[in-house]
């Protein structure tokens, strides 16, 4: 039985298990990276003007508490925007790894 893309490891989509520890976190850095800057843009997106406006003003004092808060009451689905996100992510590695085999 194969196992939902949503449910893999990223690290076995990659096809990278046998690399060395250091090479896979590198790889899994990059990939987080990716979906943070995918997610900021759509959060970016979904905010009207002056509540991006907001937004980076919370980012430049670096305030994690009312930054969470303000993601919380101005993008309630941000969960869900993760999830789509690391699975179109994971997606898109998969059918890279699938035209190179």
């Amino acid at each position: 039985m194969k196992i939902p893309l949503d449910q893999q490891n990223i690290i076995n989509v990659l096809g990278i298990a046998s690399l060395p520890d250091e090479r896979k976190a590198q790889f899994v850095d990059k990939a987080s990276e990716l979906v943070q800057k995918r997610l900021l843009l759509r959060t970016l997106d979904s905010l009207d003007e002056s509540s991006r406006q907001q937004f980076g003003q919370l980012l430049d004092k670096n305030d994690q508490v009312a930054l969470q808060e303000f993601l919380a009451a101005k993008v309630p689905n941000l969960p869900e925007m993760m999830v789509e996100e690391t699975n179109k992510m994971k997606q898109e590695f998969a059918d890279l790894t699938a035209k190179v085999e």
